[in-house]
């Protein structure tokens, strides 16, 4: 119930460590804490995300994870990597 009120407890919140782009602009999130999250939707548009910057990772409907940064306006669907 608490993913479809977006009322879920983080999984992950970390600043940062770094971020690489394939070649249809997904992006590859490591984070300071360890983990490494990959974005599944991308759509041709490089995410704007900086190192250093924290982002939080929430739960999502059917089994999915959303990595919002600080400050943007934007949610991007990931998955763990690792």
């Amino acid at each position: 119930m608490q993913i479809l009120t977006g009322s879920a407890p983080p999984v992950a919140v970390s600043a940062l460590a770094s971020v690489q782009y394939n070649s249809q602009e997904a992006f590859v999130a490591t984070l300071q804490n360890g983990q490494v999250w990959r974005q599944v939707n991308a759509l041709g548009e490089r995410a704007p995300l900086k190192v250093g910057a924290r982002v939080t990772i929430t739960p999502g409907a059917l089994g999915s994870y959303n990595l919002k940064a600080d400050g943007a306006s934007h949610t991007y669907k990931v998955e763990l990597r690792s």
